[in-house]
């Protein structure tokens, strides 16, 4: 299976009531690459063609850092009056398929079980990457009742790669999506409670049974490619940012992703742009303005 050409255009657009005097701004827009994003045993690779990021008007500073999770972070600042910000992320990507294609069961994982108790602490052992995915996070909390929604899925001695996909497949039966049913304040709770949600949302009670049976695992944010309905053309700006999980399944297999929201491993039709501990970690833009009273945002993603 070849390569696949991604291009993704994401457009966020504030527009303010009164002239604001100052913004400070952070956004995380720029897709990962490099080893981490090698294509594993389960998951697809990915590798950045060219990526511009357009801001306007022009800020009066810009910094560039890489945050504890290898990703890249932009700083900019607006030291003057302004009334409209417009932040646009253009990128080109090549997606390697995983390099297994073949059945699940196929898969020689280790048990989730033996999986937890390597991951416990010891003393003297080094802390490894994986580790920091193990423990609460703002939007994950860790509970004895997502670890008991979780035994029924993980039961004694199962390869952590099954598991996780029977769960991931049990989350997108029991749960509807439902666009605007929550915010991002919404806890994982009362998701749970309610069943429905959006991305996000799946994505942290994952998150939130996984940590709480001892398992690493992250939070993923990026895109995927949709299609228009038959006959119809592709809509500009219709797409939107997805989130998905990553699961630690031991050295022999590393990180694997799962999309609860869609029940499926996402494959070279998703392009990765960072990862953390939950959302809280990765939006795509946050910031400070002083004055510009209320606000309207605009966001458009488009997925070639």
């Amino acid at each position: 299976m070849a390569n696949e050409i991604r291009k993704v255009l994401h457009v966020t657009e504030y527009d303010y009531d009164l002239p604001a005097e100052c913004s400070q701004q952070i956004c995380i827009l720029q897709p990962q690459e490099g080893p981490a994003m090698d294509a594993g045993l389960l998951r697809k690779g990915q590798k950045v063609i060219k990526h511009a990021l357009k801001i306007r008007p022009n800020p009066s500073k810009v910094q560039t850092s890489t945050d504890a999770f290898g990703n890249a972070v932009h700083h900019f600042e607006m030291n003057y009056p302004h009334d409209h910000l417009e932040v646009t992320s253009d990128m080109e990507m090549a997606m390697t398929p995983a390099l297994h294609q073949g059945p699940l069961e196929d898969v020689k994982s280790p048990a989730w079980d033996t999986l937890v108790d390597s991951l416990r602490y010891r003393a003297g052992q080094p802390i490894t990457r994986e580790f920091q995915f193990r423990f609460e996070s703002k939007h994950v909390p860790i509970l004895d009742s997502l670890r008991d929604y979780g035994t029924l899925d993980f039961w004694p001695g199962r390869p952590v790669v099954l598991a996780s996909h029977a769960l991931m497949q049990r989350i997108f039966r029991e749960f509807s999506y439902k666009s605007g049913s929550t915010t991002i304040e919404t806890t994982v709770q009362e998701v749970m409670q309610k069943r429905q949600g959006v991305c996000q949302d799946f994505a942290h009670v994952m998150l939130g049974v996984l940590r709480s049976l001892g398992l690493a695992a992250r939070y993923v944010s990026g895109y995927m490619l949709t299609e228009p309905p038959p006959g119809q053309p592709k809509l500009l700006g219709a797409d939107a940012s997805h989130a998905w999980v990553s699961v630690w399944c031991g050295p022999e297999v590393g990180w694997v992703d799962y999309d609860p929201t869609n029940n499926q491993l996402p494959d070279v039709r998703y392009v990765t742009v960072a990862v953390g501990r939950d959302y809280a970690d990765v939006p795509p833009i946050r910031g400070v303005v002083h004055g510009g009273g209320e606000h309207h945002l605009k966001v458009g993603v488009t997925v070639f």
